[in-house]
């Protein structure tokens, strides 16, 4: 190998303590010299002599500058508060004059729906659900409450968000005899509470308003 000399030790012969001879031991040592520095190329070469030299030994074009953006400005003088106004923006899409929001705000508004209320929700795709309402969760734009109902003798539940495109409307077809002292009524599941089917309300109701409106 180019940079190596390789030097043999002379033999040696092991002698043990019994004085017998053994197998002579040959042993290789290597000097190291030193890496003889680069010499670089001349100038002004032929194109076809860089091609016969290995890519680590020809030329390197000068590395692309990349073009550095500077960051967009901060929006935080703008707005200061991004959730705020991007709730404001959809409850301006879904709720134009505030009707919805006035419907299920039932720490302001005395006439919006309670825990205890039997309600009617019609969607622009699908049948109807009544139910009693056993709870409402006020969350902005997720605002949704909970409908229960007794669907062939057996409980059905159906969380509705008040929001959503596909309900159409959401009419209170007959109020709580008393305030519920909770927010969420959920003991109503208990066979002492369950009022069953709420079928024969809401149907008395729907005859009672077609004769105000005047159709037989």
């Amino acid at each position: 190998m180019a940079g190596y000399l390789q030097k043999l030790r002379p033999l040696a012969f092991l002698r043990p303590s019994n004085g017998v001879p053994q197998t002579a031991i040959r042993s290789i040592t290597t000097k190291y010299t030193p890496k003889p520095s680069p010499v670089p190329l001349p100038e002004n070469l032929p194109e076809s002599y860089y091609s016969q030299l290995p890519k680590r030994l020809r030329p390197q074009p000068e590395k692309k500058q990349w073009k550095i953006v500077p960051s967009p400005p901060s929006e935080m003088n703008v707005c200061k508060d991004p959730i705020a106004t991007i709730t404001a923006r959809q409850m301006a899409v879904l709720d134009p004059i505030g009707e919805r929001k006035a419907l299920f705000d039932y720490r302001r508004s005395p006439r919006s729906v309670k825990p205890g209320d039997i309600v009617r929700v019609t969607f622009k795709s699908g049948d109807p659900f009544n139910g009693i309402c056993l709870a409402i969760r006020l969350r902005g734009v997720d605002t949704s409450f909970l409908l229960r109902n007794n669907l062939t003798r057996v409980g059905v539940e159906m969380w509705i968000k008040a929001y959503s495109p596909n309900v159409e409307g959401v009419e209170i077809v007959q109020r709580t005899e008393k305030r519920k002292r909770r927010a969420r009524i959920y003991y109503m599941r208990q066979p002492k509470h369950d009022i069953g089917s709420v079928e024969n309300i809401v149907r008395n109701y729907l005859r009672q308003k077609s004769a105000m409106a005047g159709r037989t």
